[in-house]
């Protein structure tokens, strides 16, 4: 049975990566394996945030944290809201035939967006942004539009 003449002339070749002595390409393999091994350990660890002791006022306890996900209750971030309601300032009126409702679309045009200067007095979470609608305030998903809550009259 006879080889294949590829093969045949590959037989006498080496890798251009393994041409020197051996000895290095078992160096040079061991190498890459250790970078390997400790690159993904080092991906692995978790990701720590350094405390930052000006972010503990009780003031901004809230506008310090990213949360991924908003909360499912927002009574307590209510009553922060409604204390610094004059930081915020209302939005335009909405007309009566204008529905905001929860799960829906924000209807276009209306909802402005807030400063850098007021929304640092609410929470941020990933993926949403505030929205002002007269007295309310809407947390709206940033990429499809949809609101995701109402705060009516948290600025009243």
């Amino acid at each position: 049975m006879q080889a294949c003449p590829v093969a045949q002339r590959l037989a006498g070749r080496r890798h251009p990566l393994f041409r020197g002595h051996p000895m290095q390409s078992t160096r040079l393999l061991a190498g890459l394996g250790l970078v390997f091994c400790l690159g993904s350990a080092v991906l692995a660890l978790p990701v720590q945030a350094h405390s930052d002791s000006r972010l503990r006022d009780d003031d901004r306890s809230h506008a310090s944290r990213d949360y991924s996900r908003p909360p499912a209750d927002f009574g307590p971030l209510r009553e922060s809201i409604h204390a610094k309601r004059h930081e915020i300032g209302r939005g335009s009126a909405v007309p009566a035939h204008v529905k905001i409702v929860k799960g829906k679309r924000l209807p276009a045009g209306w909802g402005s967006r807030l400063s850098a200067k007021q929304s640092r007095h609410l929470p941020q979470y990933r993926g949403y942004e505030w929205r002002r609608v007269g007295s309310s305030l809407v947390l709206v998903d940033s990429r499809s539009g949809i609101v995701h809550d109402v705060l009516r009259g948290v600025l009243d």
